[in-house]
């Protein structure tokens, strides 16, 4: 009998919720920095990217697709492998400032990657106005998750301009394939998955009954109901094209964020969104009473977990969108994402956990049917936010540096825009997502993180140095305005208790007074 590589349910919505409007694949932009004699060619960039990827197995991989999507594909060898299908070049035109290069990315994504072949590609990006090069890292979701795409980028590219051959781990070399299925074992597998199907669903849909009667009983007097989700303009049903903007803030500002209010980096990341989403629709006088809400992605990965795959779920959370003291809007979401994290860790099941148990053909079927103006109010959440960490240290590609990565991820139904942040070297890099028909004038939003940044800096007495943006360099004019010592006391006795939590350990409660650690950037 054949030996198979059969998709885990864990990326059974990347397979079975792609349509024609929705893409299941996420992209890096990568900014290089060709100056002080780091010149970096077509040719001799694809010479060093083929003998890295030549090492790793997963990336000559294909799926082998089970007929009419009545079951998980398979991982088998693309026996007509050929690097032309996958590494190719572009130029973006006149002015090839970041703009028309957000354009050239935009149109590079909004493409299928073919199934019949490797679901990868990169492309070489030249005519910058600078003379710079930048990369699109083109991968599906279903081959890893962002923070195994940030393990990637650590097995494949460098740490030294030298470029030095750098073996890989075996645990990664070694990994193998499945055969083709013959017709007979793939008919069993899923006549087999599909007798169980309505066992486990009833299984999933009773054991998050009882959280939610657990959790009504539980509720003291004075918690209250969790709100639902506000609809606004960017949640509805969307079409094809996609818009991709980026922007970069210093991590040494958003660090003296978070130790003044001893919150972490990820609750200051979507503080700062937060207060962009205000700033963007209270210009257009459509900011709604009710927060905004956000699915933020939480990390199942235990600590050292390097595998390439996917281990990551979802947690709904406020982006207090509706306060608009600052420091109130940071504190409310780092409550609720600590409140968050912690249920997701300790086991709490959510709609992601019943999709994974449908066959492919019942999440396509369900992606096309939901109405995308339904989508927010039944989810409970406007925005899809993001967190990724990488490199703290600078890394380099063929002897030229990367100045900074900017990640483009998923946007579906109903959710017309996707921030996701990588943190790698001195900044946080966030690329934002969005269908252009729902999001005029998108790039006022990156505007919008400078803005509120600059918000938090001129509390802390401190202005903000000149940052990237747009492709001009800007400086923030906020009259600084130093937080009083009484409100950071008040703030600080505000915030949620925090603990470290590791892997799928569960929640373990603190006693009053007890000092807090700083909880894991997991997502």
């Amino acid at each position: 009998m054949n030996t198979l590589r059969q998709l885990t349910p864990r990326e059974v919505m990347f397979v079975g919720g792609e349509t024609p409007n929705v893409y299941q694949h996420t992209a890096g932009l990568i900014m290089m920095d060709t100056s002080a004699g780091h010149r970096i060619g077509y040719e001799s960039f694809r010479r060093h990217t083929q003998e890295r990827l030549a090492g790793i197995p997963q990336f000559h991989w294909r799926l082998h697709e089970v007929p009419f999507g009545l079951d998980l594909p398979y991982w088998v060898e693309d026996e007509q492998f050929s690097f032309d299908h996958h590494i190719r070049r572009i130029a973006i035109p006149s002015p090839g400032d970041h703009k028309a290069l957000g354009e050239v990315v935009s149109h590079l994504y909004c493409r299928h990657l073919d199934r019949s072949r490797p679901l990868w590609e990169l492309w070489f990006i030249e005519g910058l106005a600078d003379g710079r090069i930048a990369l699109l890292q083109k991968m599906h979701h279903c081959m890893m998750d962002g923070q195994g795409a940030s393990k990637l980028g650590e097995t494949i590219w460098d740490f030294e301009p030298t470029g030095a051959h750098k073996d890989i781990d075996p645990a990664i070399a070694k990994a193998r394939p499945g055969e083709v299925p013959d017709p007979w074992q793939m008919s069993a597998n899923t006549v087999r998955h599909l007798s169980q199907f309505p066992l486990q669903a009833g299984r999933e849909v009773f054991d998050a009954v009882k959280q939610k009667v657990f959790q009504q009983l539980s509720r003291g007097p004075k918690q209250q109901k969790k709100p639902g989700a506000p609809n606004t303009r960017f949640n509805a049903d969307i079409g094809s094209d996609r818009g991709f903007v980026f922007g970069s803030l210093p991590l040494d500002q958003i660090k003296a964020v978070k130790g003044r209010f001893d919150v972490t980096v990820n609750d200051v990341a979507l503080a700062l969104v937060g207060g962009s989403m205000r700033h963007y629709l209270q210009a257009r006088g459509e900011l709604p009473d009710e927060s905004l809400r956000t699915s933020i992605a939480v990390s199942l990965r235990s600590a050292g977990d390097d595998d390439f795959s996917n281990k990551v779920t979802t947690a709904a959370v406020t982006l207090a969108t509706a306060l608009a003291d600052p420091v109130d809007r940071l504190l409310a979401i780092a409550q609720e994402s600590t409140a968050a994290k912690e249920e997701a860790h300790s086991g709490h099941k959510g709609v992601l956990e019943i999709v994974q148990i449908m066959p492919p053909l019942l999440v396509n079927t369900m992606i096309r049917m939901t109405p995308g103006d339904k989508v927010a109010g039944m989810m409970g959440v406007n925005v899809v936010v993001s967190n990724v960490r990488g490199s703290p240290k600078p890394m380099y590609i063929a002897g030229a540096r990367i100045d900074a990565v900017y990640p483009m991820s998923i946007i579906a139904p109903g959710g017309g825009i996707n921030f996701t942040c990588f943190g790698y070297a001195d900044g946080i890099h966030f690329g934002c997502t969005i269908e252009p028909s729902l999001v005029p004038e998108p790039w006022l939003i990156i505007d919008g993180l400078h803005e509120t940044l600059a918000e938090y800096m001129s509390l802390l007495g401190k202005r903000p140095r000149s940052a990237t943006k747009a492709g001009k360099k800007v400086r923030r004019k906020v009259a600084p305005k130093k937080v009083s010592n009484r409100k950071v006391a008040k703030a600080k006795r505000a915030a949620p208790k925090r603990k470290r939590v590791t892997g799928n350990t569960a929640a373990v409660k603190k006693k009053p007074g007890a000092k807090r650690t700083a909880a894991p950037r997991k997502s």
